[in-house]
């Protein structure tokens, strides 16, 4: 008897899971490559996202930079220095109308301002202080999620009850670079971006519908 109930409640449990799996979306995968939009890939499938009805979780793991084998970047929030640990954020950026983007479906830096047509944000998702092997990155953007741009960028909720659907718009991942841990820069160190596109790791999700 108890070994039946034990496999009732094993079986309901994976229900409810798939269910939950469903209704939030697959995990889509990316390559991460390196700073810059042309740069080598450093971590294949490295990238991860999910969509839901209300927001994005984000995940990334590649190599830790070494330092000093990189571009940094000297900025309000970060600063050139190599050393141990040194800091890094990651960022959502969420193009919920691609296709009026300068460049359709291959959206850019730019078409973050087009706040009429593209309608889009750039969410912070995390930060961490490393000096391991490896740096992993990983968070849960939705309507109460810092958004980055002021009044360039839509908030989740604000797009989301305009009628657009995360399944739909283009999403990108970046590490931001802060260099080395500079106690006076914390906690924007790690939730307010540092330098720009060449300085920052990058993955691309393109839209799903």
């Amino acid at each position: 008897m108890r070994t039946r109930i034990l496999a009732i409640l094993l079986a309901a449990a994976t229900l409810m899971l798939s269910a939950s799996a469903v209704a939030a979306g697959n995990w889509e995968t990316a390559d991460v490559i390196g700073q810059g939009f042309a740069g080598p890939v450093v971590a294949p499938g490295g990238a991860a996202i999910q969509r839901t009805p209300n927001g994005v979780a984000a995940s990334l793991t590649m190599a830790t930079p070494a330092p000093g084998t990189y571009t940094y970047f000297d900025g309000p929030t970060g600063n050139a220095d190599p050393g141990h640990p040194e800091a890094f954020s990651l960022w959502v950026f969420i193009f919920y109308n691609p296709e009026a983007c300068t460049v359709p479906f291959a959206c850019g830096p730019g078409d973050l301002m087009n706040k009429l047509d593209v309608v889009a944000g750039a969410h912070n998702a995390g930060g961490h202080l490393v000096s391991s092997p490896d740096l992993h990155l990983s968070g849960y953007v939705n309507k109460s999620s810092f958004t980055f741009g002021g009044g360039n960028a839509e908030t989740i909720g604000q797009a989301v009850s305009m009628g657009y659907d995360l399944a739909s718009a283009e999403i990108h991942l970046a590490v931001a670079p802060h260099g080395s841990l500079d106690p006076t820069l914390l906690p924007e160190a790690i939730s307010t971006p540092n330098g720009m596109p060449p300085h920052w790791w990058l993955a691309f999700f393109d839209p799903q519908s």
